[in-house]
């Protein structure tokens, strides 16, 4: 009798594996691990860049896996909005699918680069509070903000969110082709991100500047 539980437990365990590598090779066991939300910058002339900004998302959008969640919102004069939101979507899990929703989302932000109209204030915090505030409600382990900016912030008098606490814990902040508005004065551009970086460490987040295109993917999705 013992022999044949045995044997009938062992038959089970084998059929189960058979059944995993079967769902595997259909591409149906993914992974649901990472939410990536991009934020555009739309204020002053970084809205010129935006195109450029677009073609580096798509090439991360790319590498992410069936599973994935993608989120996009703007820079613009008052930032802390879900008006501001203009992409949000779940990869699905089968990878033909997945891969026919990217191809939507690569369509989504060539569009959305192609019709941008510019912000004539630049609400960074407020933009990044929204983001975290959407990854927060998000299940993925890993969670990232991909800040396309030049990182200079000019609030309007009817929407300063300068004051305004972040949480970020648990979330990896990414600086991408971030412009340099001012050539003449390098010291500018590193006070700006070293103040950012502290903003993001001290609300508990992790920051990271990407100077190459080839990095960004690389640090959202380790590959």
């Amino acid at each position: 009798m013992i022999a044949r539980s045995l044997l009938g437990a062992a038959g089970k365990a084998a059929a189960c594996a058979i059944a995993i590598a079967a769902l595997s090779a259909c591409g149906l066991v993914t992974s649901t691990s990472r939410s990536v939300f991009f934020v555009f910058d739309v204020s002053g002339t970084y809205v010129k860049a935006v195109p450029d900004a677009a073609k580096l998302a798509n090439i991360t959008v790319a590498d992410l896996l069936p599973g994935d969640y993608i989120a996009a919102s703007q820079i613009s004069a008052c930032s802390f909005s879900e008006k501001e939101i203009f992409l949000n979507r779940q990869l699905p899990q089968t990878p033909s699918l997945a891969a026919e929703a990217k191809r939507e989302v690569f369509t989504a932000f060539n569009d959305y680069a192609a019709h941008v109209k510019s912000a004539k204030f630049t609400d960074i915090r407020g933009a990044i509070a929204q983001a975290a505030f959407e990854l927060k409600q998000r299940p993925e382990e890993s969670r990232f903000i991909v800040l396309f900016s030049d990182m200079l912030e000019d609030y309007g008098k009817t929407c300063d969110t300068s004051e305004i606490p972040l949480n970020l814990e648990g979330i990896h902040v990414i600086a991408a082709n971030v412009i340099k508005t001012n050539p003449a004065d390098p010291e500018e551009y590193f006070e700006v991100l070293k103040k950012w970086e502290a903003t993001v460490v001290a609300a508990g987040g992790k920051w990271s500047l990407v100077s190459s295109p080839d990095q960004l993917p690389k640090l959202v999705t380790g590959s």
